[in-house]
């Protein structure tokens, strides 16, 4: 280990301490009665110092409790896991299955990974893992994003991606029109779902709802205070302005889109920009060979801090219970 925390292995001496509180020094007296004693000097009786173990139990404990603190703060991590097939969680189980048959690891011990970025979890906790272990990584389509550059590993790396379903079931985005000109705005979203490759479909109300995705607001008198949508359409010729914060977010559009055709495709990408987040790209399935020379990352907390916290309070408590029946 190269860590600072290493460094806490040289406090290993700190064992000798409770041995040597736990041995006792006995005086042994030789003295023979003599009739002819009564004519020598006196002298006092010879001493001699014995090591005598009492209370083992309580020294073992005392021990163990030591070198528990001891690799505690020097972050111990032992290398005890093999092969092992990880998987992502939400990845198919079918196709889990038939990628496992397919390696060959049928018999290899499984790890479901947390959320999260996989392959960031695995350079974390790489150290957990015996010298040429190998990995088969089954991962959903959006647990693994794409790097600028491969992770450099210190154990042979299989990684699967499970391609993301293409949705089929059109989204229905339920907006409402208040203008003079619902007619052209009909148009408009109909071009936008032409745009969409029809994924969404656009119903249209009367009056919002709490489905209501979006409200377009063309006329200059302002609208029902008991309204509510996330989002506004507000065009010139409205009222309705950017610092009516009880109605969400306000966009000002031109209506000249409803005729124009490059503002109409400005106002969709714009509409869309703001209603999705962006996907990472996702990493394609490949094969990532152990780095020559590559060393596990260390970081003051790993896998065995899990059992050995409550390993150390239960040495505590045994401890501290013999010491307390020792003095009565």
């Amino acid at each position: 280990m190269t860590n600072a925390f290493a460094a806490w292995w040289w406090a290993l001496p700190v064992l000798l301490l409770p041995i040597w509180w736990h041995r006792e020094k006995h005086q042994r007296l030789r003295a023979e009665l003599l009739a002819t004693a009564r004519f020598l000097p006196k002298a006092p009786p010879q001493q001699q110092r014995v090591w005598v173990w009492v209370e083992r139990l309580l020294l073992l404990l005392r021990c163990l409790l030591l070198l528990g603190v001891i690799a505690w703060l020097a972050d111990v991590a032992l290398a005890w896991r093999g092969d092992t097939v990880l998987v992502t969680r939400g990845a198919d189980p079918a196709w889990v299955e038939a990628q496992i048959k397919e390696s060959g690891m049928q018999d290899v011990r499984r790890l479901e990974l947390p959320e999260g970025d996989a392959l960031a979890w695995l350079a974390a906790h790489e150290r957990e893992w015996q010298a040429g272990a190998r990995w088969l990584l089954l991962a959903r389509g959006d647990a693994v994003p794409m790097a600028a550059e491969a992770p450099t590993l210190a154990h042979k790396l299989a990684l699967r991606v499970q391609p993301l379903p293409v949705p089929s079931e059109k989204r229905e985005r339920r907006i409402v029109l208040a203008s003079d000109r619902a007619d052209e705005w009909r148009a408009l979203f109909k071009a936008f779902e032409s745009a969409g490759q029809g994924r969404d479909r656009y119903l249209f109300d009367e009056t919002p709802s709490d489905k209501t995705e979006l409200i377009v607001w063309d006329k200059p008198e302002p609208p029902d205070a008991r309204w509510r949508s996330p989002l506004w359409w507000a065009t010139e010729r409205s009222s309705l302005n950017k610092k009516a914060g009880a109605r969400s977010t306000v966009l000002a559009v031109d209506s000249a889109a409803l005729q124009d055709i490059d503002g109409a495709r400005a106002l969709y990408q714009r509409w869309q920009a703001m209603a999705q987040a962006p996907e990472p790209h996702a990493a394609p399935s490949m094969t990532l060979q152990a780095a020559a020379g590559a060393t596990p990352a260390l970081l003051p907390i790993d896998a065995l801090h899990a059992w050995l916290a409550p390993l150390l309070a239960l040495l505590f408590a045994l401890e501290r219970g013999l010491a307390h029946a020792r003095r009565r």
